[in-house]
């Protein structure tokens, strides 16, 4: 046989495919696992009691300026109504301070409906 001259011998040609498919593995595993801590992060956080958070503001509201917390009782106290009897509760203190939220000048209130606005507000706390 005679030999063969114009053959060049094998080259190595290198191959970085299983570098890349292992990069690509544990860049899918590290996205995976972001958005799982995401989303365990997500459904853990406690979520914020807004009733809550409107009956610590009505409780800490000033009755010397009758005006704003005649006002602010009537605009946030409708979300503290959960049933019939307190809903009752709330229409009759909303018709008491009807005659605090529109005059100009109006005297502080009286030690009644003082009382009545702790007492709707106490009734909140069961």
């Amino acid at each position: 046989m005679q030999k063969l001259r114009d053959i060049k011998p094998i080259v190595e040609i290198p191959d970085y495919s299983f570098w890349i498919y292992f990069a690509f593995i544990v860049v899918i595993t590290l996205l995976a696992a972001i958005l799982v801590y995401q989303i365990v992060k997500l459904l853990s956080t406690k979520k914020v009691n807004r009733r809550k958070e409107i009956l610590q503001m009505l409780r800490n509201l000033d009755c010397n300026d009758s005006k704003k917390c005649a006002y602010l009782l009537t605009k946030y106290g409708k979300y503290l109504v959960t049933d019939e009897s307190r809903a009752r509760l709330y229409e009759d203190l909303v018709k008491k301070l009807t005659h605090y939220k529109y005059k100009k000048n109006v005297s502080t209130f009286p030690e009644d409906l003082k009382k009545e606005i702790r007492l709707f507000l106490r009734v909140h706390d069961e």
